[in-house]
């Protein structure tokens, strides 16, 4: 027994001495092709590059061309006012009254420059309602009686092109805070259609039909400024934030603004938040149609480029 421990504790040793032996000797050799990494390569060969790193701004939007599709889903409704063209000696209020349906969208990017980006953006919004008339008005050329009730339907669409121009930080570098001045120019139009469904097919006193239907569209262009800004919280994971509008008194007024997370993936980035769109047609005409939409929205946005960086 006591021969047997005495092999296995000089085995011990003899495998200890080995492995402390191999190991300075693997140290030694690694210290001494340690200075050959640093020694400049033969002639005509160029040293290898460091590992690439991607930085911040490479994942801001803007920087590549992109096409995002959205989906909003807002709330209210518009209202129609009495403009300072009406002379008729009736007023021509209206409330549209119902929920808009979800809003399809789409916003084609387009960089200019290193961090300059051209927006050309696209929503359309459709509702309807029901309203009973409190007094006698005149809504585009038709008479309604006080206590008509009335069916509404509109079309609500918005076409704007924008320059997110970067204002700062400058340079650029690694910040991951960007803000952006917005130059914009934007057509707004809303066709409206009213019904008073329980009157029809009634006649005047000569026997001719009398017309219960009307529709009519209001549109304006106008600019638009504000501000946006990027914040990246991650290397895929980007709050972006903007605000624009533009207003002129006693005429059309406009403004929008957006809040949301965005996170990136490959060639693709989902995103998430909340925006309200507000207009007023110019109420210099006979009537005039406002409104404020708040919501909230989801969308894709696709980059055809991501692979090439």
């Amino acid at each position: 027994m006591r021969n047997t421990l005495k092999v296995a504790a000089r085995i011990s040793c003899v495998c200890l001495s080995y492995v402390l032996f191999t190991g300075e000797r693997s140290a030694a050799q690694t210290q001494a092709t340690q200075p050959q990494t640093t020694q400049p390569q033969a002639s005509g060969q160029a040293p290898a590059p460091p590992p690439a790193v991607k930085p911040a701004e490479d994942f801001y939007a803007g920087d590549g061309i992109s096409l995002t599709l959205q989906y909003w889903l807002g709330t209210g409704s518009p209202s129609m006012g009495t403009g300072h063209g009406n002379g008729n000696g009736e007023p021509s209020t209206l409330v549209y009254n119902g929920t808009p349906r979800p809003s399809p969208g789409a916003i084609l990017s387009i960089p200019i420059g290193k961090h300059n980006s051209l927006h050309v953006s696209y929503f359309r919004t459709q509702g309807n309602g029901n309203y009973t008339e409190p007094v006698p008005v005149i809504i585009y050329g038709t008479s309604y009686n006080q206590g008509d009730y009335l069916a509404v339907h509109y079309t609500l669409q918005n076409v704007k092109l924008s320059l997110d121009y970067l204002s700062w930080p400058f340079p650029v570098k690694d910040s991951k805070f960007h803000i952006k001045t917005l130059w914009e120019a934007q057509y707004t139009n809303i066709g409206s259609g009213i019904d008073a469904p329980l009157r029809h097919g009634q006649t005047d006193a000569s026997g001719n039909p009398i017309n219960v239907s009307a529709y009519g569209k209001d549109w304006f262009i106008y600019p638009s400024f504000g501000l946006g800004i990027d914040y990246l919280l991650s290397h895929n994971l980007r709050f972006e934030a903007r605000a624009s509008g533009f207003a002129f008194p006693h005429r059309a007024t406009i403004w929008d603004t957006e809040a949301s997370l965005n996170y990136r993936f490959g060639k693709f980035e989902i995103q998430g938040g909340v925006r309200a769109f507000h207009f007023k047609t110019s109420p210099l005409r006979v009537e005039f149609v406002q409104a404020t939409l708040p919501g909230a929205y989801v969308g894709l946005r696709w980059y055809p480029e991501f692979s090439k960086r």
